[in-house]
């Protein structure tokens, strides 16, 4: 059962937290998101794409990028681009390539097989860059610890521009430039761009010194922008609140065959009458997106979103999805394996840590997140080679992964990552040690914190204070995503007046909820698949409820819903 832990409550509200025209509910929200004054209010609720984008030129190094394009524009060279397997490495080389592409310069593109090849720039693909004539390697969302890699391609004559958004090492490539917010001298004040939300940034650069007159043209950039984003689990607040909020708007009016094709193929409910919220990029798109590098190659998803051909966009749409129903599949049966040895091996440890030659490559991140979210403790999932073992990492906010894996640096062939997700390659020797090294850190760092499930709350109301005007002033704070999570709330002492299942299976719970007090507010309610969870529920009981708020709409009328995320009965 889950811990539910209450960061505040609203009767404990004064009335100097309102500003007198939002709801006191939500300025204690806003207030708790670091949003305070006036103006970030305003940027808050309303970003503005023309006022709230910083100037990409604040990279200290973007000077030297527009100049180095500039030369491989007038020399008539051939730029590689080189990405990665997942959302957003395979959304930042599509929009790298789509920039290069408005400027006339040629490209050859580069993503490496998630299963043979594994993260980060390598010597085969340097090697195809130089067969075909390339002088300017950029990377994007990897590079950064590719020392090696990079000094060899300046030895083959090749400059190396790096664009990520990935932990910082000591040791630094001999890059020409790398624009990463990450560093300490970046000279860019917003830190949580992801690589697509970077490259949006060169794109900028190199759309006001090339093309000033078509600077317009970025804004249909931004569905792709706004994916990768959301994919990435990155914090939508700053640029990239305004990358998203209006990212998602181009997306519903999106000039992409290849999301026309996917959408129609997977039957995502997008069109200009059906903007995509937050939750639609992280549960229907990234997932296809991602299932192309988990199940066969990310090649095909970086062409669906590149392609002018509708038959061809329409093959690579059935292509992919065909891939994700194989990988739902094979990730819930290997998730089920990774719980069960959670269960047995790791019950009182702090630090999940699995290790079988039998979980598939493609999917040990996503089956990690998945335990780690579950358990609420950091999991690692490996795929065991003969010699060497691959895998991922998923983290808690208490736990800085990539710190903890780096003081583990010389057990490891190779790694990546950042606060809350990472990867790396270890020679199987070397897995015990690693193990009861990296362990022993995280288990200090956790010193005196009981790691079980929870569910935070940022509030317990009373029903008086659930209002329309709250529940338009929450819709208005999508969209809802890391840095800014969808707020949570609990009522206590509710009465169960009506209770019924509905949905396939019966698995959801329809109820009609009643205040315990004189008012007597009286609420719709929704749990999904917890049907099954509350078999005896009955009318008349009393339940603590812990929910959020939604506007449902029904024959034309629009009414305030709770949306159940746990229950609890009271004696």
């Amino acid at each position: 059962m889950a811990v539910w832990k209450v960061q505040s409550e609203a009767n404990e509200l004064s009335e100097a937290v309102s500003d007198g025209k939002l709801h006191p509910v939500t300025s204690a929200l806003l207030q708790s998101r670091g949003v305070t004054d006036e103006e970030s209010i305003r940027r808050f609720f309303n970003p503005d794409y023309a006022s709230d984008l910083h100037d990409p030129f604040l990279f200290v190094q973007m000077s030297k990028v527009t100049e180095r394009i500039r030369k491989a524009k007038e020399d008539g060279e051939r730029v590689g681009v080189f990405g990665d397997f997942d959302v957003d490495g395979v959304t930042s080389s599509a929009l790298l390539r789509m920039v290069l592409g408005a400027l006339d310069i040629p490209v050859s593109i580069y993503i490496p097989d998630k299963n043979t090849e594994g993260h980060g720039l390598h010597m085969n693909a340097l090697d195809v860059f130089k067969a075909d004539g390339v002088m300017l390697v950029m990377t994007t969302d990897c590079g950064m610890t590719n020392v090696k890699e990079v000094d060899a391609a300046n030895k083959l004559g090749m400059d190396v521009i790096i664009i990520d958004h990935h932990h910082v090492p000591e040791v630094l490539p001999k890059a020409y430039a790398i624009i990463n917010a990450q560093m300490t001298d970046s000279g860019y004040p917003f830190l949580g761009l992801c690589a697509v939300g970077t490259v949006f940034k060169v794109a900028q650069a190199l759309y006001t010194t090339f093309l000033p007159e078509n600077v317009e043209h970025l804004k249909w950039f931004l569905d792709v922008a706004a994916v990768g984003t959301v994919a990435d689990c990155m914090p939508l607040i700053g640029e990239n609140r305004v990358m998203v909020k209006y990212g998602l708007i181009v997306l519903s009016k999106t000039r992409r065959i290849g999301f026309q094709e996917m959408f129609t193929v997977g039957k995502i409910p997008i069109d200009e009458n059906h903007v995509p919220d937050s939750r639609t990029i992280g549960f229907q798109i990234a997932p296809r997106i991602n299932a192309a590098g988990r199940m066969a190659h990310a090649q095909a998803a970086h062409e669906l979103l590149m392609c002018e051909d509708r038959a061809m966009a329409r093959g690579l749409a059935l292509e992919i999805e065909a891939n994700n129903v194989a990988r739902q599949k094979i990730s819930t049966q290997t998730t089920d394996q990774v719980r069960k040895v959670a269960e047995e091996m790791y019950a009182d440890k702090k630090f999940i840590f699995a290790v079988s030659e039998h979980y598939p490559l493609g999917i040990v991140g996503l089956v990690a997140g998945r335990i780690a979210h579950e358990l609420n403790r950091p999991t690692a999932v490996f795929q065991k080679g003969e010699h060497e073992s691959q895998g991922s990492f998923r983290s808690i906010p208490s736990v800085n992964i990539i710190d903890a894996i780096e003081e583990c640096g010389e057990l490891l062939v190779k790694f990546g990552g950042h606060s809350q997700a990472a990867g790396l390659t270890i020679k199987n020797e070397n897995l015990e040690a690693f193990y009861e090294k990296l362990n022993g850190i995280i288990e200090k760092k956790l010193e005196g914190i009981v790691v079980e499930p929870e569910i935070l709350i940022d509030m317990k109301l009373s029903p008086f204070q659930i209002t329309p005007q709250l529940v338009s002033e929450i819709m208005k704070m999508m969209p809802f995503g890391e840095g800014n999570r969808e707020p949570v709330f609990l009522l206590e002492d509710m009465i169960v007046q009506s209770v019924r299942t509905v949905g396939n299976g019966e698995k959801h719970l329809k109820l009609v909820l009643r205040s315990d007090d004189a008012m007597q507010r009286v609420f719709d309610a929704i749990g999904f698949n917890l049907g099954t969870k509350f078999p005896d529920l009955a009318a008349g009981q009393k339940v603590d409820v812990v929910f959020q708020l939604e506007e449902n709409t029904w024959n034309g009328k629009t009414t305030t819903q709770l949306k159940l995320i746990d229950m609890r009965m009271r004696d």
